[in-house]
């Protein structure tokens, strides 16, 4: 079993002005991938304290991976301290020189003589080139079998660096096949996932490990085997077995974790030929937004209205006035009359709305804040949810889109 370390290099990190974006993608791409990992680290940019964590590091794993201080500046030590502590030093590649001059032509920038130290590398090191930025990054040998992998810091081109070129190395380097599916839920808790799925959990090959994100709960169901076809055929079983306990509240199961409840509802939407509009108050675009972010939704949105005051809401959506006023602009009613009236006005297949108090102030005793509503209305009827949402703003109104998003989906999908 491979263990790998991950050593990020950065000053800012410690102090927090960076978010470790990097050690999250870098950890679950190395759980899919099978490869064990015990220890992380993030040490600023002081050579005396990075040598001693890359020492540490290779005493106790087989990969240490980097990410950040790829950089021209003086205070980009990564490749230099680790040269120091292989005991080799740093030449010029021609290839990685000419990436950089490259580089900087399509940015129509002129490059300093300091950017040369970025094309420099031990002698025996294998160049990752880098599409997107000019550091170059690396795969370098230490010794006794044991290697440091380079990355740079940017999130933008880490990710499809290690995705190209890191990843499939170390795939080939493990002589295995991992097999992964991605089994996304909504509609559970994680304590009532893993009381159902306990001993689902505790295998060997294939593997089930659950992790949360806010209001869904995904699994990562890992089969590892000599070919692809021969993980799917271990795999498949336990999807199976997953299924049958959790029923309806799973979503989606996928190859990758790419997906989320908007792309099920845009991909739900576009094989029954639906178009969608919407009508937003506290969520304020959000809904549309999770929607567009979906590549090719433009063939199901056909729009929506922001009404954040009640004037709008009749103005735009053509909700009565004396609705508004009998009922509470936070109402089942008006919520269902704005996804009627947004859907009417621009003919579409199906239309949501949302109406709520996201807080921190405006809740009552009556409509407390974290009180929403949410109104789906299609060609044959409308139907209201209502919700009572806990925590920040943030949490309220993104809750309340993911509500919205799985309502869309179940529509789409029924029949």
């Amino acid at each position: 079993m491979m263990i790998a370390e991950i050593l990020c290099v950065g000053t800012e990190l410690l102090m927090g002005q960076v978010l470790n974006t990097n050690a999250q993608f870098l950890s679950r791409r190395l759980s899919a991938l099978g490869v064990s990992q015990y220890h992380q680290t993030v040490v600023g940019d002081n050579a005396d304290r990075l040598e001693e964590a890359y020492r540490l590091a290779l005493s106790r794993a087989d990969v240490v991976i980097t990410s950040g201080g790829l950089g021209p500046t003086v205070d980009d030590i990564t490749k230099r301290v680790a040269a120091k502590v292989a005991g080799k030093e740093l030449v010029l590649f021609p290839q990685a020189e000419e990436m950089i001059r490259q580089r900087f032509r399509q940015y129509h920038k002129n490059m300093t003589p300091n950017n040369m130290s970025q094309a420099m590398f031990t002698p025996d090191t294998t160049l990752l080139l880098n599409a997107h930025g000019t550091a170059p990054g690396a795969i370098v040998p230490m010794g006794e079998g044991k290697v440091v992998i380079h990355l740079p810091g940017p999130p933008m081109e880490l990710q499809p660096m290690w995705l190209n070129q890191a990843e499939p190395w170390l795939q080939a380097r493990s002589g295995k096949t991992l097999v992964s599916r991605y089994i996304r839920i909504f509609g559970m808790g994680e304590s009532e996932v893993d009381q159902r799925l306990a001993d689902l959990e505790t295998g060997d090959n294939p593997t089930l490990s659950p992790y949360c994100s806010l209001g869904e709960v995904q699994l990562r169901a890992t089969a590892c085997a000599d070919t692809p076809e021969a993980a799917l055929q271990l795999l498949q079983p336990l999807i199976d077995e997953v299924k049958a306990r959790l029923g309806d509240v799973i979503y989606a199961v996928e190859d990758n974790e790419s997906g989320s409840l908007a792309r099920c509802a845009v991909e739900a939407l576009k094989h029954r030929g639906w178009t969608i509009s919407a009508c937003e108050s506290l969520t304020g675009g959000l809904m549309t937004s999770a929607l567009v972010d979906v590549p090719g939704a433009s063939t199901v949105v056909r729009g929506s209205m922001i009404t954040y005051q009640s004037e709008s809401k009749t103005m735009l959506a053509g909700v009565p006035k004396e609705l508004i006023d009998r009922c509470g602009v936070v109402s089942a009613e008006v919520a269902q009359a704005m996804a009627q009236g947004v859907r009417e006005k621009l003919d579409t297949d199906i239309a949501i709305s949302a109406t709520g108090i996201a807080g921190p102030d405006g809740g009552t005793p009556e409509t407390p804040v974290g009180t929403v509503f949410v109104g789906i209305a299609t060609r044959s009827g409308a139907r209201v949810m209502h919700l009572q949402l806990t925590g920040s703003r943030d949490r309220i109104r993104t809750l309340t889109m993911k509500h919205a998003m799985n309502a869309v989906r179940q529509e789409a999908e029924r029949n």
